[in-house]
């Protein structure tokens, strides 16, 4: 009799962790990402950072703003004015956040990532002048993933065989 409750203990867990699974599958496959190579070339800047300040909530569209520190430039360096840095030149204020169309979009004050950017557009307002927007999805920092996104940079591939330009 234990052995038939175990049997069915089993099947429950098999299950259960199935449905987890298909379900894991269906909510990534309802963001997809563009491949790595298409969100590099899209974006004008991409820098590594890290998270110092939320701020600029807006409760209406649930998006905000960030300031956040910068550690390395990959690309887009130059496009950096003066109007943009703040606080001694090495944060920026970064905007985007929270928004539906980016699939990896939420950052907590001292996370540290790999941001896509571009400029603010101007229809934006005057609110958002000297801010830059994300344009895809955030990277986690992993060598691996510094690693292929420098290769997108300089227009090489990626170090392991096999491996286009993904996330």
């Amino acid at each position: 009799m234990g052995s038939h409750r175990t049997l069915a203990s089993g099947r429950t867990v098999l299950l259960v962790a199935g449905l987890l699974v298909a379900l894991g599958h269906r909510c990534a496959a309802s963001c997809p990402e563009r491949e790595l190579e298409d969100r590099e070339e899209e974006a004008n800047i991409v820098l590594t950072g890290t998270v110092d300040e939320i701020i600029n909530m807006d409760p209406v569209h649930n998006t905000y703003s960030c300031k956040v520190r910068v550690w390395r430039y990959l690309k887009g360096k130059t496009n950096i004015n003066r109007e943009i840095l703040l606080d001694g030149g090495n944060k920026l204020m970064i905007g985007g956040f929270g928004n539906p169309g980016i699939c990896d979009n939420q950052v907590a004050t001292g996370d540290t990532r790999i941001f896509f950017l571009n400029p603010a557009k101007e229809d934006m307002g005057p609110e958002h002048k000297n801010e830059l927007m994300l344009n895809s999805s955030l990277m986690r920092i992993t060598l691996r993933n510094l690693e292929d996104v420098e290769h997108c940079v300089e227009g090489k591939q990626p170090l392991v065989n096999g491996i286009t330009c993904l996330s």
